[in-house]
């Protein structure tokens, strides 16, 4: 088939293309690229995804090379040339460029199913070098380039630079070195915003240069490789002739526009010779880069002169390090930061620390280094993230610790609770770090400020003590200062709940406390003692006792003991015990003596000072179960010396019995109770008396004394203060069968009022005998007696005239009824007669009964006179009888007391079988109870291993993400903006 029609364009000056009759009015009148490749897939019937995002450029010259024609062969292609003149964008810089077009259909190797291809070629100039430019119409999102060094060509940093149209005031010139170029490939990744290079060298090594669209700008990073023996005398001035000091393998000198945190030289194109570029030790690293001139080295220790180095060298066994420092007009170097490769243990005594992304800071004139990294400071099932600064000395390391509590989006992070405590907020921490080369040793500690929940911030100040086992990081010890805490907050700051206890021991508080958890028994530097576990130890004042307490949580409360001192109230009442007292050491520090928690970091002056004397009680503390507080003591008590007792403490106080004997006659218990400077005990006993009564006087005749043996049953008062003490008493006895009270009386109490008490009481008894059983004289009886009798006649008398005068009366009456009667019958004289001496005879025998009553009422009178004497005769006689009485009284109890007594040894035999039998219970509920509390501790530890477990799992997973997420973004250079169009029309 031969060329009938040609077509050429202003602009090209080639020979005319030609292009085949059949399709002289369809393909070769498109004047459009979109148009074209629409109009050859039509023909091909094929399509394209890609078809759409075909550059909006003119094309010309177009000429057919082949057929659509379906009769051909199925391997038979259609090929299409044409040409373009127009925009080609790069960076900011457009460069004029004429374009070579070919489409083709050809069958895949793949698929064996047809496809097509379309390309645009051509050459753009960088400087005086051209690269050859290819542009796939079927994968628009990639153009690339390469050239190779010609004749006449030449290509250098500062062209690329210029191509892109990025300016910059980089001076680069300063360097010295030689940024000429022998061959170069780039790649333009449309989608990514990406321009990428590498290039190598003319002199030196392979370079790269990568450039982005990020924030809508470009910007670039171009780093090229120095071999080791061609650093020049231009850098090893900039860098404060430490290349002299130092070994170095590669390096590497990158100049930038950007800063990046993270950055790792991306996925280069192929050179033109379809050879990978090298970076060495760069190549798979991630960097830090800053605007300008950043100068990066493979540092050898083992070849190092420095000794510091060496030093570095011998401590970690790493050998090569990343030296990464920018260098900055004047160009003279003073600050280097090399970093090493991986993780860096440091190793001293047998401990060990891991720096994580460790870097070593090299200070010149004088010489310094220092090392800086991330360690992780476990708090339990949490860990902090530290920043770690060491300088290096001669004998030792001065570290200063970070604390990294700000997120990615600079605000400030809360800490997390420490070892568990869930009630405890931290609010500042500072962790503290010493690391001594002779001896050998590696120190770790955190202290900084706290809160318990309602609390304000920074009010508690605490610290933290861990361990090393090999590198693992281990907290030992937690502790706190608190100026007071009572056991309700306690118990909430470690487990974030509320103390279930009776409300008086709720808010018991304690002064001048240490609170800590521990993993670890030790003596604290002031001389206290902590356990495994979680407690405290302070000073708390119990209803006046002074004591030391050490608690600590368990079994779902508070346990543990307190040391008072010994305690006087007056000289009446002391209470003491076995207590060993509490001495604590004390520091001299700026001309103050106090007592310090943590170890003193200095030589110090110290001494010991008793706080707690000894021979105080000990109290035991229990908020689990009843007695909630109670004392082991021993008193002396009015003259009792070393009682042991059990004391029960409440908010009313110290409450107790105390077992005393009355004379030697009884003992008896009394109820005590103490509440700060006062005592009371109350005791009710009976007193068996022999009371001396007399002498006694009748008719002032002296009878002489007799004795009383009575039961006098006490009801007796204690009253004690400092200044005073008051014994008050008040009794009765029985007599004759009636109940003689004593009224109530008191008396200053001393050491022997207990002694002789049952003197007072008879004394008194006595004094009061004149009233209870005081006799009037004889003289005075038989006057009362005569008194009696002559009231008694006297009555007799009253009465005898009364009833004389009623019998008068009476007779007087019968007579006149009689007179009456005679009158009124006017007639039987004789009978009348007759019946008035009947009537005389009445009143006659009335008069004579009125006498005989008269007597009667005399002889009574001295009938009862006689009676009352003879009742105060016969008084000693009848108080005799008594007396023998109460002695026969006396020798029947004594008898019913022995048979008690045997009684009571049987009885004792069935207690101590009974005892044995509850001592068994006893045994087995204890044994039950333990079994108990062994099962809920191994579930307790089931809990927070799996808790631990958890946690770690979380930890790692957020560890590894974060890891995949640094590793994505290194391998993404500066992600930019897609690039919606590389080529345009020319002229627009």
């Amino acid at each position: 088939m031969m060329p009938e029609q040609t077509r050429n364009e202003s602009g090209f000056q080639d020979p005319p293309i030609f292009f085949t009759k059949e399709d002289a009015d369809d393909l070769p009148n498109s004047s459009t690229l979109p148009e074209l490749v629409s109009r050859f897939l039509s023909n091909v019937n094929l399509s394209s995804q890609a078809a759409g995002e075909i550059p909006e450029i003119d094309v010309q010259n177009i000429r057919l090379l082949g057929s659509h024609n379906l009769a051909f062969e199925e391997h038979s292609d259609l090929q299409i040339s044409a040409e373009s003149l127009s925009v080609l964008t790069l960076g900011k810089q457009d460069h004029d460029i004429a374009l070579n077009l070919s489409l083709n259909t050809k069958t895949s190797s793949d698929t064996l199913n047809k496809i097509w291809e379309g390309l645009l070629e051509g050459n753009v100039h960088f400087g005086t070098a051209q690269l050859e430019i290819k542009y796939d119409l079927a994968n628009p999102q990639r153009l690339s380039g390469k050239w190779k060094e010609k004749q006449g060509e030449q290509l250098t940093f500062q062209n690329i630079a210029d191509a892109l149209g990025i300016p910059h005031n980089i001076p680069v010139e300063a360097m010295g070195l030689d940024l000429r170029f022998k061959s170069v490939a780039f790649e333009l990744q449309l989608d990514q915003g990406h321009f990428l290079l590498s290039a190598r060298s003319t002199s030196l090594g392979d370079a790269f240069f990568a450039a982005s669209n990020a924030n809508e700008t470009w910007n670039f990073v171009f780093g090229i490789l120095i071999p080791p023996g061609k650093m020049g005398n231009s850098l090893n001035k900039m860098t404060g002739n430490l290349l002299s000091e130092i070994g170095i393998g590669e390096a590497c000198c990158i100049y930038s526009t950007l800063e990046e945190d993270i950055f790792m030289i991306p996925e280069l194109p192929n050179l033109p010779d379809d050879t990978k570029p090298s970076f060495g030790f760069l190549g798979s690293t991630t960097m830090k880069i800053d605007r300008g001139i950043v100068f990066c080295a493979d540092l050898l220790l083992s070849q190092t002169n420095n000794p510091l180095l060496k030093m570095i060298h011998s401590i970690t066994k790493e050998d090569h390090l990343l030296l990464q420092t920018p260098l900055s007009p004047p160009l003279t170097g003073q600050r280097f930061t090399a970093r090493f490769l991986e993780p860096m243990t440091i190793e001293a005594g047998g401990a060990s620390i891991v720096l994580k992304q460790p870097e070593i800071l090299l200070n010149l004139n004088p010489m310094q280094v220092q090392l800086e990294g991330l360690i992780n400071v476990p708090l339990g099932a949490e860990s902090l993230s530290c920043t770690a600064t060491i300088e290096i000395g001669e004998t030792h390391a001065q570290c200063s610790v970070t604390v990294n509590n700000v997120d990615e989006n600079g605000q400030t992070k809360l800490f997390p609770s420490p070892l568990g405590l869930s009630g405890i907020q931290l609010d500042e921490v500072a962790v503290n770090m010493g690391w001594t080369f002779t001896p050998p040793s590696l120190l770790l500690g955190l202290d900084g400020t706290f809160h318990v929940l309602d609390q304000p911030p920074d009010i508690n100040q605490f610290g933290i003590t861990v361990a090393f086992q090999g590198s693992l990081i281990t907290p030992k010890l937690f502790y706190g200062y608190l100026e007071q805490l009572d056991l309700e907050l306690f118990y909430k700051a470690v487990t974030g709940k509320q103390l279930n206890a009776p409300s008086f021991l709720n808010k018991l508080a304690a002064k001048q406390v240490f609170m800590y958890w521990s993993d670890i028994s030790k003596e604290l530097p002031d001389g206290t003692l902590i356990n495994i576990g979680t407690g405290f130890n302070g000073f708390i004042d119990l209803f006046g006792f002074k004591t030391h307490a050490s608690l600590m949580i368990s079994n779902g409360g508070i346990q543990g003991s307190a040391q008072a001192a010994p305690f006087r109230l007056g000289n009446l009442l002391t209470i003491g015990g076995n207590g060993e007292g509490i001495r604590l050491k004390e520091y001299l520090v700026n001309g103050d003596w106090i007592t310090l928690k943590k170890e003193p970091e200095e030589q110090y002056e110290s001494r010991l000072i008793t706080y707690i004397p000894p021979g105080g009680a000990v109290l035991q503390f229990s908020t689990a179960t009843s007695p909630y507080l109670y004392a082991s003591a021993k008193v002396s008590f009015f003259h009792l010396m070393d009682q042991e007792i059990e004391i029960e403490i409440s908010d009313q106080g110290f409450r107790f019995e105390l077992e005393t004997d009355i004379g030697g006659l009884v003992n008896t218990k009394w109820s005590c109770q103490l509440n700060d400077q006062a005592f009371s005990a109350e005791a009710k006993f009976k007193l068996d008396l022999d009371v001396k009564v007399g002498p006694i006087k009748m008719q002032g005749i002296d009878l002489g004394s007799f004795g009383l043996d009575i039961e006098f049953n006490t009801s007796a008062t204690i009253s004690g203060s400092p200044t005073e003490w008051t014994l008050s008493l008040q009794g009765e006895f029985m007599f004759e069968g009636a109940s003689i009270a004593i009224p109530s009386f008191s008396l200053k109490a001393d050491t022997r009022a207990l002694t002789d008490l049952p003197g007072y009481i008879a004394d008194k008894i006595a004094e009061a005998a004149k009233d209870l059983f005081s006799f009037p004289s004889a003289n005075e009886v038989l006057e009362k007696a005569k008194e009696a009798a002559q009231q008694a006649i006297n009555k007799a008398g009253e009465n005898a005239k009364a009833l004389i005068d009623k019998a008068s009366t009476e007779a007087t009456k019968i007579i006149d009824d009689a007179e009456q009667i005679g009158q009124a019958i006017g007639a039987g004289v004789d009978s009348a007669i007759a019946k008035a001496a009947e009537i005389r005879q009445e009143a006659g025998q009335i008069i004579a009964d009125g006498l005989n009553e008269v007597e009667n009422i005399a002889q009574d009178a001295r009938n009862k006179a006689e009676e009352l004497r003879k009742q105060v005769d016969a008084f000693p006689g009848k108080a005799q009888e008594e007396i023998e009485k109460l002695a026969r009284h006396a020798q029947e109890e004594a008898d019913r007391l022995i048979r008690d007594g045997e009684e009571a040894v049987k009885h004792a035999e069935e207690q101590a079988n009974q005892l044995l039998v509850d001592a068994n219970a006893e045994f087995n509920r204890l044994k039950d109870e333990v079994l108990q509390k062994v099962d809920e501790i191994l579930n307790d530890a089931k809990e927070y291993a799996q808790k631990l477990e958890s946690k770690a799992a979380e930890v790692w997973k957020d560890i590894d993400s974060w890891a995949k997420d640094v590793a994505e973004k290194a391998k993404k250079f500066s992600p930019g903006s897609e690039i919606k169009k590389t080529f345009k029309r020319k002229g627009w």
